[in-house]
């Protein structure tokens, strides 16, 4: 098993306590201000000044808050995510907003995607994927299917100054951009031993040079970005990018 193939036991704890979201809400408008929407909105109407007609695909769309808010302001959304359970969470919400999304259950490291899209929206699931591989197979699948003149919304992790939070914890290593999490017992991982402790890839955490060097090296450009500042965790880095003429 992989880190990103367990979110799916999250959701399900999460239906559990009759929360709808990633980020704890209950009230099912409160996914359209979550941060990443924030983000979004911010440029939005400077990189999309008409919705109608614009194909949008929200990848890591988890309960649907991205994709949810980009049908709120006009878009054609598919949202895809590796988890069945944020997938019929995912559908619930769109039921309770009268929104129209085709959510998907899909393991996007490994799929090919279909259809031709305006945008294609990073909901802070690429930190999760940490293999080189897959990373590449993700980035040439986003080019194949953007349109001329298209974007990619990255909204990620990246390394900072003071990583503290995360750092002083005995259950984290950070070693080669990767933050390593310390094995449980029953736990069913791809794992190494490093500093005498065994231990799985949690996420890809890279520094700014490394990965803007990423994201040039798979043939996009930036066309705005935003890097917020965390106390004691790692950055936000927030882009819109296009692929080179």
């Amino acid at each position: 098993m992989k880190y990103y193939e367990m979110h799916d036991n999250v959701y399900k704890k999460l239906h559990k306590k009759n929360i709808i979201g990633w980020n704890g809400e209950k009230d099912v408008k409160d996914i359209f201000f979550s941060d990443i929407n924030t983000a979004i909105k911010e440029e939005l109407s400077r990189f999309f000044p008409i919705s109608k007609e614009k194909n949008v695909l929200d990848l890591g769309t988890g309960t649907g808050n991205s994709a949810l808010f980009m049908a709120k302001e006009g878009f054609n959304v598919t949202g895809y995510d590796l988890s069945p359970k944020a997938i019929e969470l995912a559908i619930e919400n769109a039921k309770k907003l009268d929104l129209k999304v085709d959510f998907c259950v899909k393991n996007i490291a490994e799929s090919d995607f279909i259809k031709n899209y305006d945008l294609v929206i990073d909901s802070s699931f690429l930190h999760c994927i940490v293999y080189n591989s897959e990373r590449k197979h993700i980035f040439n699948s986003i080019k194949k299917v953007l349109k001329n003149d298209a974007y990619l919304f990255i909204h990620t992790m990246i390394q900072s100054d003071d990583m503290s939070e995360i750092l002083s914890r005995d259950s984290f290593i950070l070693k080669d951009d990767v933050l390593w999490s310390k094995a449980y017992d029953d736990c069913d991982m791809d794992m190494l031993t490093i500093d005498g402790k065994k231990v799985f890839p949690h996420r890809r955490i890279l520094s700014l040079e490394n990965f803007e060097k990423e994201i040039l090296e798979h043939g996009f450009i930036i066309k705005h970005k935003k890097i917020l500042e965390n106390e004691r965790i790692p950055k936000t880095y927030i882009a819109w990018l296009q692929l080179k003429s």
